[in-house]
């Protein structure tokens, strides 16, 4: 059975649906009332409606060009795939590389325009953390409008038309990516049960992407607390398209989070934790990434019984999984 790139993508969503921390049931609530949404509109309406979202709960994740609806069997996949990238598969390709697909992780194009509504789904998630759902929601939706001003104005198609030019099929994957490295460390970390910050950084150490992001100069790093710092109640927050809301560090230290565990994390949101005295382990932004990927490659692999080639590029950290 041959993988077209609309299957591949479809995977891709299946999979990630998954794997998202807030549960199959809680996402699979939100397309049925978008579909509600949109059945209520009238036909011009619906025109403009972005008819994805009807499957698709993660506006980060979405096919950029198809240039030729070919059998997917080599893709060229990296963290930050623009102009420069893209040329270098085309440059590839006079090589005979044969890519199929050009993937970037970071959102481009279409995917750009409304990255910031997946930010939505980190009400639910500090929900879970007992995290009152009104303040949840108010916060989250605070830090929703600000990233949604602040990519406004940017040149989201730059990269697309170049791959229209190109002639190279080109997609994102985001938050589906990120899904899975926020699901894995969890659930590692929890059966681990580590005493200190020093045990967690060890559990990242056993992780292949972070023992290679770590023999490049970057390791796993304990931002804000000790080694022999006490874990107490942590959690792993990794997706949900930006960081959240400064506020939401003292929502999460009022209902007992003693740790989070992150990607990068900015000054702002340092501050508050060292404010509130939660301890702060930043794993990597390149490692924590490609471990997302690498998982969702499998998963992929594994949902389609189809086998396809990876050419890891821009700072992906390619492991077989």
């Amino acid at each position: 059975m041959a993988l077209k790139i609309n299957d591949f993508y479809k995977a891709a969503i299946d999979c990630a649906i998954d794997a998202d921390p807030r549960g199959r049931e809680i996402v699979e609530k939100e397309l049925e009332n978008i579909k509600k949404e949109y059945n209520k509109l009238d036909d011009k309406k619906k025109e403009y409606f972005d008819k994805d979202t009807l499957f698709n709960p993660y506006s980060d994740t979405r096919i950029l060009n198809i240039a030729e609806d070919k059998d997917i069997k080599k893709i060229l996949c990296g963290i930050d795939m623009q102009t420069s990238e893209l040329l270098l598969a085309d440059r590839l390709n006079e090589k005979k590389f044969d890519i199929d697909l050009v993937i970037t992780h970071h959102p481009n194009g279409y995917g750009f325009v409304n990255f910031y509504d997946v930010i939505s789904m980190q009400s639910d998630k500090n929900a879970l953390h007992n995290v009152p759902i009104n303040l949840a929601e108010g916060l989250t939706n605070k830090r929703l409008n600000e990233v949604s001003r602040s990519v406004f104005s940017a040149n989201h198609y730059r990269d697309v038309d170049a791959a229209k030019l190109l002639k190279l099929n080109y997609m994102c994957m985001h938050t589906v990516a990120d899904n899975f490295v926020e699901t894995f460390l969890t659930k590692k970390i929890q059966s681990e049960n580590p005493s200190t910050l020093s045990d967690v950084i060890n559990i990242l150490y056993t992780i292949e992407e972070y023992e290679i992001s770590a023999k490049r100069y970057n390791p796993p790093k304990i931002f804000n607390s000790s080694n022999k710092s006490k874990v107490g109640k942590f959690i792993v927050d990794m997706t949900g398209g930006a960081s959240f809301d400064s506020a939401m560090i003292e929502a999460l230290a009022r209902v007992g989070i003693s740790t989070i565990v992150v990607m990068n994390i900015s000054d702002r949101l340092l501050d508050e934790c060292k404010k509130y005295y939660i301890n702060v382990v930043c794993a990597g932004h390149m490692s924590s990434d490609s471990l997302g990927i690498n998982l969702l490659f499998k998963a992929i692999k594994v949902r389609t019984k189809e086998n396809f080639e990876i050419i890891p590029a821009s700072g992906y950290i390619f492991v077989e999984k």
